[in-house]
């Protein structure tokens, strides 16, 4: 009997949404019959995604651009679903990202950014759906953090940390509003062929003197798979956990890294 994950007429807000592993979030979920509320920060992109995937699966789609770094960004992204779509039942947290480098050679300013939109932008947008999920006693919130949160890099200290925040909240929240029906999860891919680890791949480039080839080997050859991560395939752990066929998950964090991490799961 295949797995139904009960997705088909679901709201799902996706932060990060128009590129990356939200994109590819977002075309898994409608393909499943989801309807979709995109949000990132630069709207023709978004709308041109949005286009491609209303073609591809005749997707009720949304865009709504936001910088949710900024205080009192979330609150109207919630209410403009809402009033489309009239519940909001599915919140994929996929934005933000941190620079690398020598972490004495790190401008404070790179600290600041980093938790602005990977932490404060998923602690502002989980705050502001809780209100309609906790009213509808259903929810499922899943938090995209990183490897680097539980295998801190030298030299990824900014993303690290912030990662790090972002398990501690996952599982404390999960207790939280776990008896109003509201589950939260966390996926933590390794490095996967998305924009993102090509400018972290250039940025290591620059900071340790070593060839774009040198860094990803150096990558590659502590993972026991022996590859850079397949956007698709992470995006179908962040849509398991979104759906009912994870019913019984909460305050997990779930690698996908290709067995790069050496802790014991």
């Amino acid at each position: 009997m295949p797995i139904d994950l009960k997705l088909s007429g679901k709201v799902a807000i996706i932060t990060g949404g128009s590129k990356g592993l939200g994109a590819e979030s977002a075309r898994l979920l409608a393909a499943d019959g989801a309807r979709v509320a995109l949000v990132s920060r630069t709207k023709a992109t978004l709308d041109t995604f949005a286009t491609e995937l209303t073609q591809a699966h005749k997707a009720e789609v949304m865009t709504i651009a936001a910088d949710l770094s900024q205080p009192g960004s979330a609150e109207p992204v919630a209410e403009a679903v809402l009033k489309r779509f009239g519940r909001i039942d599915i919140l994929i947290n996929s934005a933000g990202a941190a620079q690398g480098g020598v972490f004495w050679e790190i401008p404070e300013k790179v600290w600041e950014d980093g938790f602005a939109l990977k932490f404060f932008g998923t602690v502002r947008m989980t705050r502001a759906v809780l209100p309609a999920m906790i009213a509808q006693g259903y929810g499922r919130i899943v938090h995209v953090v990183g490897d680097t949160g539980k295998q801190p890099n030298p030299r990824l200290l900014p993303g690290a940390t912030a990662n790090a925040a972002l398990l501690a909240l996952t599982k404390g929240l999960a207790d939280e509003v776990g008896p109003r029906g509201i589950a939260v999860n966390a996926v933590n891919p390794g490095p996967t062929r998305t924009d993102r680890i090509a400018t972290l791949f250039a940025n290591l480039s620059k900071s340790t003197n070593k060839s774009l080839d040198e860094i990803e080997a150096g990558f590659m050859k502590d993972a026991a798979l022996g590859t850079i991560g397949d956007p698709a395939d992470v995006a179908r752990v962040i849509v398991f956990l979104a759906s009912d066929a994870a019913a019984n998950i909460t305050g997990t964090s779930i690698l996908s890294d290709g067995g790069r991490s050496r802790a014991i799961s």
